[in-house]
């Protein structure tokens, strides 16, 4: 069931990545590399920092954090489907 739930939100994500303005701070992630999302069911270690990123106009918000052993994967969690900061990620990304 929460595979199901993945693919649903990353879909739902994807698009609004493809059809939105994005605001970052302090990062810099392409369109192409936000909407490259790899769905996993592996354990995460990451590093104890968070990467915010708006989709505008629905201001709809992403967090992502650097994965611990690989300094270019990134965890992805979308806040519209989060109930606690503790929920799964959707999955990950590669930043090149």
């Amino acid at each position: 069931m929460i595979t199901v739930r993945n693919h649903l939100v990353k879909n739902e994500l994807v698009e609004n990545i493809k059809t939105s303005k994005i605001e970052q701070k302090n990062s810099f992630f392409s369109k192409r590399e936000l909407s490259d999302i790899h769905l996993v069911s592996e354990k995460m270690r990451v590093v104890d920092k968070d990467i915010y990123i708006v989709l505008m106009p629905q201001k709809d918000t992403l967090y992502m954090n650097q994965d611990f052993n690989n300094k270019n994967k990134f965890w992805v969690h979308y806040k519209k489907y989060e109930i606690l900061k503790f929920t799964a990620p959707v999955g990950y990304i590669i930043k090149n």
